[in-house]
């Protein structure tokens, strides 16, 4: 992709206007607690304690309404400490502007870090920092920032106070709504054309960090839904199996009552409610597993039958006595407490080659220049808020992600949004409002900055520009041209925050080289691991081969998120592979994916069910993969075919082929011939992509 293509690309993006919004009850809380902010100034006849009060409940009703993995009133309190906190220190350090500068870099570089920990927290993080910005430009003194945080601090307060309040919905509704969206995953992959659906991790990987952060003494009361995550992974190996050793004739029925099952037990575990599914489809799914001769379909059909009677179990009152406590929970009194587990995330980003530790310092340099910056411009002519550069700070930071996509869309958006926000704000100003005239309007925006939060940075912007202009007018009998100084600030902080990033950019293209290398050498070992499992029962660890599993995950899910980046840069000709080869990539990774989820799940359980034979393939194996991890970072070249070459002459020579469904071999000899086939091909497919790039000449650094 050239640099105009990509550019047209991005900036469609970021005028993309999305019908995505959060739930309705916590838009209500938000909306609520700024209207008691606002109220609370009203009956004090104090503008700027309602201001102030209002910017601390709108700012911490954003941090609820990101993604929320917690309890909302986790969410809501730890939001509420750290803007609150970081709006003290701003008025600690606001006399001292070297001082004030250091801290905003340590602040800064922190929340880059904090990225590690996902979108959402990245951008909690930044709206923290936002309260140490705020108090440090606009305190008049130590003494009037103090009590300007003071009252920030009330309005966070109140976004705690509000989440107390009913509705409630189901107990652990964020657990709840990550295993439903695994399961319509499951849902819509079951009827998907191939089997490249049901290799996603995303999903999983999403449920899995929303129950891994469940405190230990919760755990056992969400028992359940420890065993929906367990039988999701089951079910989609049930698919896999299906769907590469069941012929595909007759089977789509079958399959449309699996994602009929699928979808009834996501909307149960979504909502608390039971969804029962019609009994015909039942009926379709075991008369197609008692007809068939081969173990797939009937494992699928028993794996949904659990999974439907956990989910109903889910919806239980007395979530803790639902199951046997001989009941194999994965996960349930396992996993690491979160602060370590926070700690050990964040601990393996600080080296210099990490995406997040260059996104970190870039983020201190850039919010640092962005400040002093906002201050040289001064009031744009008095139009402004003269030696304050908060506004501008504040752009860059939110503006500058560490990937260029993302980056370049949501400053184009902001300053696109900012910009007709300012029209807006000029607009309103014209009137003489009323107090109360005045608190309603600002309600109406912040209600309208919330609604659209999740539609994209245009409209997003274009009402917080509204809203806060609106209010700093008023509450600080500023000239109504002041709109289109804020507007200004926001163009020159989206402006900073690309050209930060052209002039040292973190490229995803170039990412993918080293992640694929690195998914190569874990499945170097896992692939491996599972042929030794086929000599005999009980052969492979099941610990070892769990975390390589884990690991293949983690790293597969950084691949696939580098190559989606990737299709928006202008710079496919720094990477080894072009756009359609990066696709290919992804595809095939899943394919090899799928073939160990299979080759796993096979593993003999009787000696009858040993195939010995498969162990010869282990070295060749381990040779290939060993070059062909080397060959993804360019460090060698490795000819399609020789794995196959080998393979070939391992069949005719043990007689395995004899063993196929064509000859005359037992039905678990065939399957784990036909799944070493299969791996076979997923491995020599996925070697003539990568080999592609060695005859373009291309060489990307290891």
């Amino acid at each position: 992709m050239h640099w105009w293509s990509s550019l047209v690309t991005i900036s469609r993006d970021g005028l993309r206007i999305q019908r995505a919004f959060a739930a309705p009850s916590a838009i209500a809380r938000a909306v609520l607690s700024v209207l008691l902010a606002t109220v609370l100034g009203l009956v004090l006849d104090d503008p700027v304690a309602g201001a102030m009060a209002s910017v601390g409940a709108f700012i911490c009703g954003i941090g609820t309404l990101l993604s929320p993995l917690r309890h909302p009133v986790v969410n809501a309190l730890g939001m509420a400490a750290a803007f609150s906190a970081m709006a003290v220190l701003g008025a600690l350090v606001h006399g001292t502007t070297w001082l004030f500068l250091l801290v905003l870099a340590v602040a800064a570089f922190a929340t880059g870090l904090w990225r590690t920990m996902g979108i959402a927290p990245g951008i909690r993080g930044c709206l923290a920092v936002i309260g140490l910005m705020i108090t440090a430009d606009l305190a008049p003194d130590v003494h009037g920032g103090l009590v300007i945080a003071g009252w920030i601090a009330v309005g966070t307060g109140l976004v705690v106070v509000v989440q107390l309040l009913p509705p409630y919905g189901p107990r652990f509704a964020a657990q709840r709504r990550a295993l439903a969206v695994l399961y319509q995953s499951l849902a819509e992959a079951s009827v998907a054309a191939g089997s490249a659906g049901l290799g996603g991790a995303a999903p999983f990987t999403a449920a899995r960090q929303a129950l891994d952060l469940l405190p230990q003494l919760s755990r056992p009361a969400a028992a359940a839904m420890f065993g929906l995550l367990g039988e999701a992974e089951r079910i989609r190996r049930a698919l896999h199996t299906v769907r590469l050793t069941v012929a595909a004739a007759g089977n789509q029925e079958a399959l449309a009552a699996a994602a009929h099952v699928l979808g009834d037990i996501s909307r149960t575990v979504a909502s608390g409610r039971e969804h029962r599914t019609p009994e015909e489809a039942w009926t379709l799914l075991e008369s197609w597993a008692a007809v068939s001769p081969m173990r797939g379909p009937r494992d699928l059909a028993a794996r949904l039958r659990t999974a439907e009677q956990l989910a109903r179990r889910s919806t239980d009152d007395r979530l803790g006595d639902v199951l046997e406590p001989h009941t194999e929970v994965p996960g349930l009194y396992a996993g690491t407490p979160s602060v370590a587990r926070t700690a050990r995330r964040i601990r393996a980003q600080l080296h210099p080659q990490s995406p997040i530790f260059r996104h970190a310092v870039r983020l201190a340099v850039g919010v640092v220049l962005a400040e002093v910056i906002g201050r040289s411009i001064g009031g744009w002519g008095g139009l402004g808020i003269s030696t304050h550069g908060f506004w501008v700070a504040l752009t860059t930071m939110l503006v500058l992600f560490p990937e260029y996509g993302h980056t370049l869309a949501r400053g184009w958006g902001r300053a696109a949004g900012a910009v007709l926000g300012g029209l807006f704000a000029w607009v309103l100003s014209l009137p003489n409002w009323t107090p109360v005239g005045l608190a309603v309007v600002a309600i109406v925006l912040a209600a309208a900055s919330f609604v659209t939060l999740r539609t994209g940075q245009l409209m997003l912007n274009l009402w917080l520009t509204t809203w806060i202009v609106f209010l700093i007018h008023h509450v600080g009998g500023l000239p109504g041209p002041t709109a289109w100084a804020r507007a200004a600030d926001t163009v020159v902080g989206a402006a900073i925050a690309v050209l930060i990033f052209l002039v040292w950019p973190t490229w995803s293209t170039q990412r993918v080289p080293g992640l694929l290398a690195e998914w190569l050498r874990v499945q170097d070992r896992l692939l491996p691991e599972l042929l030794t499992g086929y000599a005999d029962v009980g052969a492979t660890d099941p610990a070892a081969v769990d975390a390589l599993r884990a690991r293949s995950r983690q790293v597969r899910e950084h691949l696939e998120a580098a190559v989606e980046q990737s299709h928006a840069e202008p710079a496919e000709h720094r990477g080894p592979w072009s756009s359609v080869q990066l696709e290919q990539i992804r595809t095939q990774v899943s394919t090899v994916a799928g073939c160990a989820t299979l080759l796993g799940e096979h593993l003999p359980r009787t000696p009858q069910d040993t195939v010995p034979e498969l162990t010869e393939l282990v070295d060749p194996l381990h040779e290939h993969l060993t070059a062909l991890a080397r060959a993804s970072a360019g460090a060698e070249t490795v000819a399609p075919g020789a794995l196959r070459s080998v393979f070939d002459s391992f069949t005719a020579r043990s007689g395995l082929l004899a063993e196929t469904p064509d000859g005359f071999g037992s039905a678990t000899t065939s399957r784990a011939v036909l799944l070493s086939i299969a791996t076979v091909d997923a491995v020599e497919a996925l070697t003539a992509t990568i080999a592609s790039r060695h005859r373009r000449g291309r060489h990307a650094a290891a």
